[in-house]
């Protein structure tokens, strides 16, 4: 059965992972009597006008949002509703590059224009940074489009500058929607950063079930000025949520953030981080790379002869720890509030032991993810065409790739694969990362656009 398969692969792991709660029963427990439906008495969330309604409005008043609304199909489903209900069909968009494949999907399924803004790349880790304000000005002089997608906090727990973003956003009479599935914690207490619901953002995104104490699949959508329209938001919510939100995933939405009024959990998470980072100090080849989110914890490996891949691995089998995600240079282990002293103290102490029996590394910087530039002009009579990786080369792409996680897009479709992409996704696969495409077919084959003669 599957519920046994799965328990031999948690079983005695302690997870530096998301869903935020860590396994932790209290956060859950009991909320299985809680699946029902939509029977009388227990409102619904397509049309909230009871006790979900009333859930939603007490969040929003600990928030300082305009609207919170509840989501339990995680911050994809608000995703595509968000940028369906600010932008018509045909509409130009400003995304980040680096934003979340759903970002994509809902581009490609309202048929908009996109123009592209590409953060800033950290080089010692390999990976995509923050957005810079003067970017996006350029890109909206440029397009004139509706909104702006950006991803802040990212995986790694790197922050742009909202506040200045927005401004720039708002200037050119443009939506700024905030993709902070990683941000859900954020602005809970003033021992982390500010969250872009209080900086000038329109609408923000949040998976609850990744960084507080939530079931998986639990997410809000904000509304966070009087630009968003709260019935379009909700019209598109229709589209896109299942018409049978499960209840137990709403409930330990509103328990989590019930439970956040009191300081003492998220004063007492930080605590623990300090500490962390503090006994970190002493690691002498393996070291913690320090971001705007002290939460995520990025272990570096650059200065060792282990690549985070490898690191990740060691953890979960000589350690039964699980982190969340690995890449050339660091593994990323995920926290909450719900993390224990016991299971940083198991990390730390296996963090150690493998720095002591490591050997000083010469390793050059990862590879970043390079940049790809789009087909000028596409073929009009272009036909899909399957070829292997390293006959791409020269190719418009005709489906997406992406490492994941974190589930940003190495190449998107009309985009051209240069010998540097090529390179960097056998680079990826070959060390271990987990790259998929959209077609499902990677590494056998990948389909591009070829112009029929």
């Amino acid at each position: 059965m599957l519920e046994k398969d799965i328990k031999k692969v948690i079983e005695d792991v302690y997870p530096f992972h998301m869903p935020g709660h860590k396994r932790q029963k209290q956060w859950f427990e009991g909320l299985y009597d809680l699946d029902i439906t939509e029977i009388s008495g227990a409102d619904d969330l397509h049309s909230p006008s009871g006790i979900i309604m009333e859930a939603q409005r007490r969040v929003s008043r600990q928030l300082g949002t305009v609207s919170s609304i509840f989501l339990t199909g995680g911050s994809t489903c608000g995703i595509l509703s968000a940028i369906s209900a600010v932008c018509g069909k045909g509409d130009s968009i400003v995304i980040g590059r680096n934003c979340h494949r759903s970002v994509y999907n809902a581009c490609l399924i309202n048929n908009l224009s996109t123009e592209y803004v590409y953060p800033v790349l950290r080089p010692r880790l390999g990976c995509f940074g923050e957005v810079q304000a003067s970017f996006v000005a350029e890109a909206l002089e440029k397009s004139g489009a509706r909104a702006v997608v950006i991803t802040s906090p990212t995986y790694e727990g790197i922050i742009s500058d909202i506040k200045a973003i927005a401004k720039v956003v708002h200037k050119y009479k443009a939506i700024l929607i905030v993709d902070s599935a990683h941000g859900a914690h954020l602005g809970l207490s003033d021992r982390f950063p500010e969250s872009a619901r209080d900086l000038g953002a329109d609408i923000v995104i949040e998976s609850a079930h990744k960084t507080m104490p939530c079931l998986t699949g639990a997410a809000l959508v904000h509304i966070c000025s009087h630009r968003v329209s709260y019935s379009a938001l909700q019209e598109a919510l229709g589209l896109f949520e299942t018409s049978s939100p499960p209840y137990p995933i709403l409930c330990s939405i509103d328990r989590a953030y019930k439970a956040a009024e009191n300081e003492k959990l998220f004063g007492e998470y930080a605590d623990r981080l300090d500490r962390f980072y503090e006994r970190a100090k002493s690691l002498r080849r393996l070291s913690l790379y320090e971001t705007n989110d002290r939460g995520k914890l990025i272990i570096y490996c650059g200065d060792s002869d282990i690549s985070g891949f490898g690191l990740k691995k060691s953890l979960r089998e000589n350690y039964l720890i699980e982190c969340e995600m690995a890449m050339p240079a660091y593994a990323l282990a995920m926290t909450s509030a719900a993390d224990t002293d016991e299971g940083f103290e198991r990390l730390i102490s296996a963090l150690f032991q493998i720095d002591e029996a490591l050997k000083n590394g010469n390793r050059s910087l990862p590879p970043a993810p390079p940049r790809a530039e789009r087909a000028s002009k596409m073929p009009e009579d272009a036909e899909l065409k399957p070829l292997h990786l390293r006959g791409c080369v020269g190719k418009a792409s005709a489906e997406f790739v992406f490492a994941y996680p974190p589930g940003s897009p190495i190449i998107a479709p009309g985009e051209i694969f240069s010998e540097e992409i090529v390179g960097y996704m056998t680079h990826l696969f070959s060390t271990g990362a987990q790259v998929y495409s959209s077609k499902g077919k990677f590494p056998d084959f990948l389909y591009v656009f070829e112009e029929n003669d």
